[in-house]
């Protein structure tokens, strides 16, 4: 597999390090950092909402669109594909529905805590979940979204349509989807509760893959979008990647109609009209979001509360003293705040989420001493002791991991396979001596400083190792020097941070694990781990696909590279009232809160 091949998957990854250096270090975006840009060609034309003609993205004699994507001739036009490429149907899910149980109850308004405030509403323009998933972006609708419920599976990234009707895989490149015909946008001027059709994902494609655009990496690998009615588009990706699909369901990817640009050719102070199941009714981007339920909204019966309240609370002890005095109604709880909370309420009810990608990472330079020798790195892990340390400093929520976004739980390690690799000291100690540094080894530990309890957390990895023989200190360095020179340059022996929130496994494991990887900075070169992760990049059998997974765990931990000793698990409860509460935060996923109901 070429380097062309490898460097296309890390777009999402880059789309995940610019998250975690301006929100999740605490730095709030700048308003102005984000220039306005006018809306990616076709040119706008107002539309009668009432009429469903063709609005002037096809009305015009077709050219090609500026930058990857190319949009073609309203005529469907016949695509030839490869015979000696097979074409494999998809599943073809449409949203389940299931009446609503007569124990129900519809109406009351769902009250939730967002911990960021919004810079504006222009959702291809900014990248913080703040506004793409707990504020005013959960009013529009995506092409795909992952699935929720109670027997949904987590971690997860089950994929199912949101405004598609379905969905065929044509070859490993090409997808084509049916759209619903029952989706409106909401009742608003300028659109007036007009249909969705097919330009309109056009569109909403073309004006956020625009370059200039933070969440453009989304969609970059995407090569044609190509209209062949109005409730069909074919989806053309530049090369075969089992996770191509995934970009279309993040909560980034935001479907909008043209209209609403005419007037400033942006979003940021609105309107924000969308087709998903809330009105956004009135926002302040410092005090909270208030939305209506959609009546027109396309999956009959949702959302089951007639508002939702989004309240800004920035402080975490705010925002839990909101929920224990009835503020809000659902609410993260930290480990120590659970316990607490749980002494005091011993029957209230909760959910562990798994979150692989979030927590701590460490990681060895493989080229220059002393971890070029692997028995080395083997000694180094073998003096940690991960489960102590998540007991003592997490309260045992958490679990040891490889630090990228899983598909389905069975592709996380289970702990039995990681136990033999970590806390045994005499066996660091014989591997130091075989390699003739029995004392005094100097390492340095980097850590950024993201908190005390990264701090914390290195001075007890150093304490481990200077246990077996290592002669090592910790080095602080502040949060965008970690991310600058640690992170992207790997300037240091061995690194301790966080990762970035990356939403694909594909948009982590090839650009970091890969040999050719734009972002391997342990430096390791591993042919054998370089053909598994290109063998599982383009695999769809779902079976297969994770015992590749499995496998490249296995040996990433074996060679000792790099590793999660520390993952998070989220811990959620939620008032009596409250009922379903089924979330499926990964890919910023918000379709849930329609399907919680209240008991008034």
């Amino acid at each position: 597999m070429t380097f062309r091949y490898i460097s296309y998957s890390f777009a999402g990854l880059a789309l995940g390090l610019a998250l975690l250096w301006s929100v999740s270090c605490g730095d709030q975006p700048d308003p102005e950092s984000n220039p306005t840009f006018a809306p990616v060609p076709p040119t706008l034309t107002p539309r009668v909402a009432a009429t469903p003609t063709p609005s002037a993205l096809g009305a015009q004699t077709p050219t090609p669109a500026p930058g990857p994507i190319s949009t073609a001739t309203r005529i469907p036009t016949p695509v030839v594909v490869p015979t000696a490429t097979p074409i494999v149907a998809a599943p073809k899910p449409v949203p389940s529905v299931r009446p609503t149980p007569d124990h129900r109850s519809r109406g009351g308004t769902l009250n939730l805590a967002s911990a960021e405030n919004i810079v504006h509403q222009d959702v291809h323009q900014d990248i913080s979940p703040a506004l793409s998933s707990w504020g005013p972006g959960i009013a529009y609708s995506r092409l795909m979204r992952l699935e929720t419920g109670p027997d949904t599976p987590l971690p997860g990234l089950s994929l199912e349509c949101d405004i598609c009707a379905d969905w065929t895989m044509e070859s490993p490149t090409s997808y084509l989807f049916n759209l619903r015909d029952d989706v409106k946008w909401h009742d608003l001027d300028p659109v007036g509760g007009r249909a969705l059709d097919t330009e309109d994902v056009i569109f909403s494609y073309q004006r956020q893959i625009n370059p200039e655009f933070p969440n453009s990496p989304l969609l970059r690998s995407i090569v044609a979008l190509e209209y062949l009615d109005p409730l069909t588009l074919r989806v053309r990706f530049n090369l075969p990647d089992a996770d191509s699909l995934l970009s279309l369901a993040d909560g980034h990817s935001k479907i909008v109609t043209p209209e609403t640009l005419i007037l400033s050719g942006d979003l940021r102070e609105g309107p924000t009209i969308g087709t998903g199941p809330w009105v956004l009714e009135q926002t302040s981007i410092d005090e909270f979001h208030f939305f209506s339920s959609h009546v027109d909204y396309f999956e009959p019966g949702l959302p089951l509360v007639d508002n939702l309240r989004i309240l800004i609370l920035t402080n975490e002890d705010t925002r839990s003293a909101a929920f224990q005095t009835g503020m809000t109604d659902v609410h993260e709880m930290s480990p120590m705040e659970w316990i607490r909370h749980l002494q005091q309420s011993p029957s209230a009810p909760s959910l562990e989420i798994p979150q692989p990608g979030s927590g701590i990472e460490v990681a060895f330079k493989t080229i220059g001493p002393p971890f070029e020798d692997l028995r080395v790195r083997k000694a180094a892990m073998l003096s940690m002791d991960p489960v102590r340390l998540i007991e003592e400093q997490w309260g045992g929520f958490g679990f040891v991991g490889t630090g990228f976004p899983v598909i389905s739980p069975d592709w996380l390690l289970p702990e039995s396979e990681l136990a033999s690799r970590f806390d045994d000291t005499e066996s660091a100690q014989s591997l130091l001596r075989d390699v003739g540094r029995a004392s005094g080894t100097p390492v340095t530990i980097t850590v950024g400083d993201f908190g005390q309890q990264y701090l914390d957390y290195a001075d007890a990895v150093s304490v481990g190792m200077q246990s077996v023989g290592f002669d090592s200190r910790v080095e602080i360095v502040n949060r965008r020097q970690f991310g600058e020179s640690v992170w992207l340059q790997g300037d240091y022996q061995m690194m301790l941070g966080p990762l970035a929130p990356v939403s694909t496994p594909n948009g982590f494991l090839l650009p970091v694990f890969h040999s050719e990887g734009v972002w391997n900075t342990t430096g390791h070169r591993d042919d054998v781990l370089d053909a598994m992760l290109e063998s599982q990049a383009v695999e769809h059998d779902a079976k297969k696909r994770a015992e590749l997974i499995r496998r490249i765990q296995n040996h990433i931990l074996d060679h000792g590279y790099r590793f999660m000793p520390f993952t998070r698990t989220e811990i959620w409860t939620w008032q009596p009232r409250v009922h379903d509460f089924h979330p499926n935060f990964s890919l910023f996923e918000y379709h849930h809160w329609a399907k919680v109901w209240l008991e008034e």
